[in-house]
């Protein structure tokens, strides 16, 4: 066990956002060549998956810490935008018959929650203290 130690001393880990997402796409790839396998897709789509494996294990066994942080840091620069837009698309669909409504913020992009069927109101943001109307 000493020389998994060894091996393993000063490497990054790699167990952050993009190797998650890294082995997510992987294993979507690889259930669709089991499903497309006896088209031509099958091998195209083999050779992409053991392309994200090999990308995921450098990231795991690699030395260089900062440059991986660096390439996560520049993923979840474009992630998170996207993973907030379906946050707000699933809250919004959650309360589409609900007693309230949801808009954002012109400004600061805020989730606000104002209740339905008041007309047009003035909202303002409780984080930015941006005005605006809306009609509920």
């Amino acid at each position: 066990m000493n020389w998994l130690r060894r091996f393993m001393y000063g490497r990054y880990g790699g167990n952050d956002q993009l190797s998650v997402c890294l082995f997510v796409l992987y294993l979507v790839v690889f259930v669709l060549s089991a499903i497309f396998r006896r088209t031509v897709a099958a091998p195209i789509l083999m050779a992409v998956g053991y392309v994200l494996v090999l990308i995921y294990f450098f990231r795991c066994l690699s030395r260089n810490i900062y440059r991986r942080q660096a390439e996560n840091q520049k993923f979840l620069r474009v992630w998170n935008p996207v993973k907030n837009y379906f946050r707000f698309l699933k809250l919004r669909f959650r309360e589409r018959n609900g007693v309230k409504k949801l808009y954002r913020c012109p400004k600061c992009h805020q989730t606000i929650r104002v209740p339905r069927g008041r007309g047009k109101i003035a909202i303002t943001c409780p984080k930015c203290r941006f005005e605006f109307i809306k009609k509920t």
